[in-house]
């Protein structure tokens, strides 16, 4: 089920990316949007050339156009804008103008999403838009994700800190404002990853793998996932190495029990590594935590 959520984000993101691809028009669906500092506008005042032109949005908030000068536009939504700027310019200059505004380029509202997604980055806000939204523009949610997504607030006010949301809860599909809260101009993104534990030695494919779908990752199920043992492995002395704290810890496993349901099959935790050393090579079978670490760091991530 959590697979075909996923698939739903990322089929989402497709039509998130078709609405943004290319300026939106005023009255249409940049109507609500509300203009800020570094966003760029395009004026247009009908038949008279000379007083159309691209004008950014000044750090102060304002726009400098020709014979009325500085006008306030922050705050305001390009209806708005079209209308005092229509206002400044039949005081004394023309004959019922008629002047339209769009917005061309959006820089006002980013928020950075960064963690399990598939295309990690700054984006704008075009308009309020929820998490679930947001997510979308990033590609939506790798399959590595965790448990939690963490929203970064800035500013002095009542929204200021950190919200938290749960991965499962937003894949529910139930719309709430802890389940997918709206996403502020300015908000940090970050989407947990799900813990890793790797697989080395004797196996079909080491590697790392996540532990996902908030399932226990057990010794088998890793050791699934590296595609077996390929039948020359020490099953005997195979081992878990454990690192908490800085500090590394072994406890050696013997898989033969394991797999004939006479040990219990123990649950890993993130970062762990069991090792499955070869019996035809002595020198695998005498590698210490230290060594197999080692290894462990140039593994490459594997995804399913």
């Amino acid at each position: 089920m959590k697979k075909v959520l996923l698939c739903a984000l990322a089929l989402a993101a497709v039509s998130a990316a078709e609405r943004t691809e290319s300026p939106l028009q005023p009255g249409g669906r940049d109507a609500a949007y509300r203009v800020g500092p570094g966003d760029v506008l395009e004026i247009a005042v009908f038949e008279v050339e000379e007083l159309s032109r691209s004008a950014a949005v000044a750090a102060d908030g304002r726009i400098r156009l020709p014979l009325i000068g500085p006008v306030e536009v922050q705050g305001l939504t390009p209806p708005e804008i079209e209308t005092k700027i229509s206002a400044g310019y039949a005081d004394g200059y023309l004959r019922d103008p008629q002047v339209s505004v769009a917005v061309v380029d959006f820089r006002s509202q980013p928020v950075s999403v960064l963690g399990a997604v598939r295309e990690p980055g700054v984006y704008q806000l075009l308009g309020r838009r929820r998490l679930s939204d947001v997510l979308a523009l990033a590609g939506g949610l790798s399959e590595e994700v965790g448990d939690t997504i963490r929203i970064g607030r800035g500013g002095d006010g009542e929204g200021a800190g950190e919200l938290q949301v749960s991965v499962g809860a937003l894949l529910s599909g139930e719309t709430t404002p802890q389940n997918d809260p709206y996403i502020e101009p300015h908000d940090s993104i970050q989407v947990g990853k799900a813990g890793i534990v790797y697989v080395l030695g004797a196996v079909g494919r080491p590697g790392g793998f996540p532990i996902k779908d908030q399932e226990p990752m057990t010794v088998l199920r890793a050791i699934s996932l590296a595609e077996g043992d390929e039948g020359v492995a020490a099953r005997k002395r195979a081992r878990v190495i454990r690192r908490r704290d800085g500090q590394e810890s072994e406890m050696p496993i013997r898989l033969d029990r394991i797999l004939e349901g006479k040990d219990p099959d123990p649950t890993l935790e993130a970062n762990d590594i069991v090792y499955l050393p070869d019996s035809k090579l002595k020198k695998s079978l005498n590698r210490g935590s230290e060594a197999v670490i080692q290894m462990a760091t140039g593994v490459v991530i594997w995804r399913r």
